[in-house]
């Protein structure tokens, strides 16, 4: 893990135990009540350790995004390859041609319907498929807001969060 920020050598070692999920939640709480270390550098050392992560996680995130285009990238060769390979094979007129250890052959695929009419209000209802309803927690938050009484079926909670500024 590359440090933007410098931590204390104790918490250094516990932030590492922590990232490598060899620390358990029970265990920082203890750390936490420890009361030899002022509430506010505790804080601070966690906000450090956050903070570096977070930096870890931007870098994981641009590698992560450079190897998923260097994949598509090898993906379409593949397709163009594939296709340029069946061109070939259709021009020549062969249906199946050893080249060295490999078998290159056309097969026919699976029947699959193609529509004929785009419109689904042409189609019969016995062939439509309908989702599943979904509740619309937007309507629900909005009438419940402005009072409507929805016991037993929703109300509101407002918990709240950290922020590190």
């Amino acid at each position: 893990m590359a440090s933007i920020y410098e931590l204390t050598e104790s918490m250094e070692k516990i932030w590492q135990l922590m990232a490598e999920g060899e620390i358990e939640d029970s265990v920082l709480e203890e750390i936490f009540d420890d009361t030899t270390v002022e509430l506010s550098e505790k804080l601070e050392g966690y906000c450090k350790f956050i903070k570096n992560i977070e930096s870890d996680i931007q870098g994981l995130k641009a590698e992560e995004k450079r190897l998923a285009e260097r994949r598509k990238v090898m993906e379409n060769t593949i397709e163009r390859s594939k296709s340029a390979m069946q061109k070939a094979l259709v021009v020549s007129g062969e249906k199946k041609i050893t080249c060295g250890s490999f078998l290159v052959y056309m097969q026919k695929n699976p029947e699959k319907v193609v529509m004929d009419e785009p419109l689904i209000e042409n189609v019969p209802e016995r062939f439509l498929k309908r989702p599943e309803p979904e509740v619309d927690r937007t309507a629900l938050k909005e009438a419940l807001k402005s009072g409507e009484d929805l016991e037993g079926l929703a109300h509101l909670e407002q918990t709240e969060s950290l922020r590190i500024k």
